[in-house]
């Protein structure tokens, strides 16, 4: 692999505009040390609101430069790791930033201790206009907020009740010992996290096999921990919130997020309404492979495609896959094609993965490794809809404002990845087809079925542990099972080691996140249809991506004619997933 120096500057982002030089670091850092002694002025004051508006404003320029070095920092460690000059930069932010952090400790406790009169005297003031956000999050979660002293109790409790999803970390990543495995000739592999997934993706059915019930024995060797694990979890979540005055975890995340519990019950719904084109698509991939004992494990057998796109031809193809977006929304791209936002490449010490950063007063970024494939033009498209999502908040929002929900984070992303697959399957031929085809719903498959049967599974347990009901490892085991048999049917078979499959995933230790997968594919599905078939739907989307905070982002959703507290959005995606799966049979007779 190249080094960082032997790549191209083309292909390179450059981050001067973001801190130009070290003198400019140095001079954060002084920034930094100086709000130490600043901040702790306002402690018990925050009850005049002249003194809280300055708190608020007078030292704005000074928290958004500390900010663009963290990001400029972060984003530069992740090009070249061995960087020891940016590593000891890190250090010295992070020794900084906890000073910092504890100089400020008061303010966010003593928000919460003012009165409600106060607060809301504080919505009809003009000059808290851009806090109005914060201010109403203050009087919506005051009533979960524990007092100081509970709080410094939980705290100290904390550093040796232990972190449940580290603990399922270190257990994956070293401690948890995979048996050798043999592929059809019978040549022997050391199976780990790191090889899994490209045995699973093999073209030999022995080698996929054998690592699947491997991987997931080595689980079931540890059920019974594995299980203790989890159901501490829940007992934690289920005690922080008794004493924080939800009623069950799952009202916590939706409260938090602003998402009503009708979007969450009927992603379950819906998605298992739906669950025969689920069948369907599996008995296609069954029959294609012409294999009789077809298993779950033979799903994620790779599927290739030969085509090769230069960095070039990715960024035209791009351009005109999202060209429904509008001039505007080109405009944008094209700017960050120019201006030296993306790091393309890989280089020695450099981050594996893609992403988009963005930061309030800097421009956004991509990192990513192009390897010339389809998954890399795939991966550009993809974080070209965070970045340009974040482009127009940042344009239309002040900077309490400029940012993204948790619900909302994936949705733009998947638009322009279900753009791209629409214009490649209009300007291909039949084999790239046919790959593009089973791509997408092999992404419906990963994402709004099997999220969704993990949120069922995760509001068992949860259900379980909330009504003071026995569970036991035999339970989440058949559990797991039984919903994988419902959503799969007869469409493969369901191996018996599949029933330890649950404690592989560490997204159970964040309690009711990955049903915004789910729903955020659907969302994406819906607005892409849209995009394509309403003239100037492009318009109300684009309204959507310059929301930021500013609103829930199920309210701009629904401004705009997505409203999924009702049936259509899902209509309208499952009704697309038919078309594309009708589409992908008729191709692969």
């Amino acid at each position: 692999m190249k080094k960082r120096t032997q790549i191209p500057e083309e292909y390179k982002w450059d981050l001067t505009s973001v801190i130009k030089d070290d003198a400019e670091i140095i001079e954060t850092f002084k920034t930094m040390e100086k709000m130490t002694t600043i901040l702790p002025k306002y402690k018990d004051k925050l009850n005049n609101p002249d003194i809280l508006y300055e708190r608020l404003t007078k030292y704005e320029k000074e928290f958004i430069q500390i900010n663009k070095l963290a990001y400029f920092l972060s984003n530069m460690k992740n090009t070249d790791a061995s960087n020891v000059k940016i590593l000891e930069y890190i250090q010295k932010f992070i020794n900084l930033e906890t000073k910092l952090d504890q100089a400020n400790s008061f303010f966010t406790p003593q928000l919460y201790e003012l009165d409600d009169a106060y607060l809301n005297s504080l919505l009809t003031d003009k000059r808290f206009k851009d806090y109005d956000n914060m201010i109403k999050d203050i009087i919506k979660l005051k009533p979960h907020k524990i007092d100081e002293k509970t709080n410094e109790i939980l705290s100290k409790m904390g550093s040796f009740l232990g972190d449940n999803e580290t603990i399922h970390s270190i257990l994956r990543d070293s401690e948890i010992k995979y048996d050798d495995i043999t592929d059809s000739k019978g040549k022997i592999h050391k199976l780990d996290t790191a090889n899994y997934s490209s045995f699973l993706h093999s073209k030999d059915p022995l080698l996929r096999k054998n690592a699947f019930n491997s991987m997931m024995q080595a689980y079931g060797n540890l059920n019974k921990t594995l299980t203790e694990l989890y159901l501490k979890d829940i007992e934690l979540d289920k005690f922080s919130c008794s004493i924080s005055n939800y009623n069950s975890v799952l009202e916590r995340e939706l409260i938090e997020n602003d998402v009503p519990k009708s979007v969450f019950d009927n992603i379950i719904k819906y998605t298992n309404e739906n669950i025969p084109l689920l069948q369907d698509f599996v008995k296609t991939q069954a029959k294609i492979s012409n294999n009789k004992n077809f298993s779950y494990y033979d799903l994620f057998e790779e599927r290739s495609n030969k085509t090769k796109y230069t960095i070039e031809q990715a960024q035209k193809i791009m351009l005109d896959a999202l060209s429904p977006l509008g001039n505007e929304y080109i405009d944008l791209v094209k700017k960050k094609l120019n201006d030296k936002s993306i790091d393309y490449l890989p280089n020695e010490n450099k981050y594996t993965g893609a992403y988009n950063s963005h930061c309030y007063g800097a421009k956004t970024v991509i990192l990513m490794n192009f390897i010339d494939d389809y998954d890399s033009l795939s991966t550009l498209v993809h974080e070209m809809g965070h970045c340009i999502n974040a482009e127009y908040f940042l344009m239309a929002q002040p900077h309490q404002k400029a940012d993204i929900t948790i619900f909302a984070a994936e949705i733009a992303s998947t638009v322009n990845e279900t753009l791209l697959s629409q214009y490649l399957l209009k300007n291909t031929t039949k084999r790239e087809k046919i790959y593009y085809l089973q791509q997408f719903l092999d992404n419906v498959r990963g994402i709004i079925y099997r999220q969704t049967l993990f949120t069922e599974f995760e509001l068992f347990a949860h259900q379980k542990i909330e009504n003071e009901e026995n569970i036991t490892y035999k339970d989440l085991n058949e559990c797991y099972t039984n919903l994988n048999k419902k959503y799969y049917g007869n469409s493969c078979k369901i191996p018996k080691s599949m029933q330890y499959e649950w404690s592989l995933v560490p997204h159970f230790y964040s309690a009711y996140y990955v049903y915004t997968y789910a729903t955020g594919l659907v969302t994406a599905i819906t607005l892409a249809t849209k995009i394509l078939n309403e003239p100037d739907f492009y318009k109300k989307y684009i309204y959507f991506l310059k929301n930021g905070t500013n609103k829930p982002s199920i309210e701009v959703l629904k401004e705009i004619g997505v409203d999924l507290t009702q049936e259509e959005p899902y209509k309208i995606a499952f009704d697309y997933i038919k078309r594309q799966l009708d589409e992908y049979k008729s191709l692969c007779k």
